[in-house]
């Protein structure tokens, strides 16, 4: 390829309004364009990448069984029903209307849509195991638009579907998929770090996320600075601090605390400390009511309580329901006097308080010196449900502290179990004779995500360090002012030998030549000038040293295994 040619030039100036490194790069590279608000026009550079990336993804999941297919994009309202277990999770985000006055929803996903596929092929049980998977444009309502791909509006993803006999077979399809990404990643050179994570009020469970450290990423989690302990805000575990108590306990006293309902103000206004009060929220489950309660200072994790309560559906209960249940505002709930029907859920960090503060059920309202087995029933088990704080002991190594990183999430590897299958009749027909329901399993990657993620961890202060295996050219040639009619025969003996080279032909100094290579970051640069004469000179992108070598010796380098084994068989 001529750079003269080449549709979209590098920039001078930095993008306005990008703030992530890589959608700073990709831009003044001339990989990308905006074409609109997060979304962006893939020019001849980033294009090459991302077919690369498309290949190597295919190649890894093609080597461990897995068959591709492709979906449509847009999909009929009915094939948009979720299982009961998981209704509500997801939006509609876009609508057509047909000229035969049908109406057609832009997919975000296609669970449903090939479980029922699956369930019209009539499979054995020597049909299975199977994997199959795709890659399709989707579009997310995304606002955060001034970090580029790394949360784009418009972005390719690839996805892949297990079925499977049992939770066995599950097991080793989720392991092959989990191997297909450390592949992948590891040919990317990139360092990913896995996280293990269940998620509430949705059909994913036990999953793993893989992911990157990098400011630019979208999300926090907590990592240990000792050992390799990692886990999101909402299931993280720590070491909390406890504190000296009240030998003797003291009388329950009920204090009027007109309109103060925050734990600081509140433990300013008794004269103890924040540790001493709780919080005791009411949650819906399902269809029950529940009461938490936590120490003061903490707040409680929806996702740790929705999975002690195996509920679907967690939200904190109306003021209504409050008022009926505690006779209270809100704000003034308290584990003394609920209505029997109301659990009572306490976490750990109260278990060994004397003489503490709780809402009276009373507007205005709080008892101090409340106390377990006197005032109020101590329970069978304390349990957690609080959200980390930032500094708190890991719980793996007792002595690291947990800090707040943020990441880029790139995929995830997923149990679906037979959610869908049992409803949208994926079945199978087992050795016996009996119909069973196909055992399913789920990854998904963001591609373009994963482009600019690479971008994040491969640059320096001169621009964009490809890794080899997603290039978008092989090698970078520079031809110098008085050597231009050797660069063109070196030009077309590379690509002879099957070598993707971007040949800069245009009538520029070398210093913007050489500006501009560092910036694409092409692995190899090769420069042809006056002083190299019958040779080339090679610098690679990640290295200051330059060496002279042959054409021959290049094209035994650069070219493809095939080219190299003619050449090594001629050599013979």
């Amino acid at each position: 390829m001529r750079y003269s040619k080449l549709f979209g030039k590098t920039l001078r100036e930095k993008p306005h309004g990008a703030e992530a490194v890589s959608h700073q790069l990709l831009l003044r590279a001339g990989f990308l364009r905006p074409a609109n608000s997060g979304v962006f026009d893939f020019l001849p550079l980033g294009f090459r990448v991302l077919e690369k990336i498309n290949r190597l993804v295919s190649e890894e999941f093609t080597k461990r069984g897995g068959q591709h297919f492709a979906l449509p994009l847009t999909l009929p309202p009915s094939t948009l029903k979720e299982p009961e277990q998981n209704s509500g999770m997801k939006q509609k985000l876009a609508a057509c209307r047909a000229q035969h006055r049908c109406e057609y929803f832009l997919a975000q996903h296609h669970e449903e849509t090939l479980t029922a596929l699956a369930g019209t092929l009539k499979m054995s049980y020597r049909d299975l195991p199977v994997i199959v998977g795709q890659a399709q444009w989707r579009h997310r309502d995304e606002f955060r638009s001034s970090v580029g791909l790394l949360c784009a509006r418009q972005f390719l993803m690839q996805s892949a579907y297990s079925f499977d006999l049992d939770e066995r077979g599950l097991e080793q399809s989720l392991g092959l998929m989990t191997d297909a990404y450390h592949a992948i990643f590891d040919r990317m050179t990139l360092d990913v770090v896995v996280l293990k994570t269940n998620s509430r009020n949705t059909k994913k469970s036990l999953s793993e996320e893989f992911m990157v450290m990098s400011d630019a990423g979208e999300e926090t989690k907590f990592v240990c600075d000792t050992c390799e302990y990692k886990a999101n805000l909402e299931s993280a575990e720590s070491v909390f601090p406890e504190f000296a108590q009240d030998d003797e306990p003291k009388p329950i006293e009920a204090v009027l605390g007109e309109g103060i309902i925050g734990v600081a103000e509140l433990a300013r206004f008794l004269r103890i400390p924040v540790h001493q009060t709780t919080k005791t929220l009411l949650f819906q489950a399902d269809d029950r009511v529940v009461a938490v309660c936590i120490r003061g200072e903490y707040d409680i994790s929806e996702l740790k309580l929705a999975n002690l309560l195996l509920c679907r559906n967690l939200k904190l209960a109306p003021a209504r329901i409050v008022k009926e249940l505690t006779g209270a505002d809100v704000g003034y709930a308290g584990p003394i006097g609920l209505p029997r029907d109301v659990e009572v859920i306490w976490d750990r960090t109260t278990r060994a308080r004397v003489n503490f503060e709780a809402g009276a059920n009373r507007t205005d309202y709080h008892y101090i010196n409340v106390n377990f087995d006197r005032d109020v029933t101590r329970p069978a088990e304390f349990v957690d449900v609080r959200k980390v704080k930032q500094g708190e002991t890991c719980t793996h190594c007792k002595r690291g502290k947990l800090l707040e990183r943020r990441v880029i999430k790139l995929a995830y590897v997923s149990k679906l179990g037979t959610i869908y299958s049992k409803e949208l009749g994926a079945t199978f027909i087992d050795p016996c004779g009996k119909i069973k329901p196909m055992v399913m399993g789920c990854c998904g990657m963001d591609k373009t995500r994963l482009l600019a993620t690479v971008v994040e961890q491969h640059n320096d202060d001169r621009g964009i360090v490809w890794p080899e295996a997603i290039a978008p050219f092989a090698a970078h040639l520079v031809s110098l002012p008085g050597a231009e009619a050797r660069a063109q025969e070196i030009y077309h003996r590379l690509v002879k030998a099957g070598v993707e080279v971007l040949w800069d032909d245009r009538e520029e100094s070398a210093g913007v030549k050489f500006i501009d290579a560092d910036l694409i970051g092409i692995p190899v640069r090769l420069v042809v000038s006056k002083r190299t004469a019958d040779r080339v000179e090679r610098r690679k992108r990640n290295q200051k040293t330059t060496e002279l070598v042959s054409v021959e010796e290049l094209i035994q380098q650069l070219a493809s295994p095939h080219v190299q084994r003619e050449i090594s068989h001629l050599n013979s």
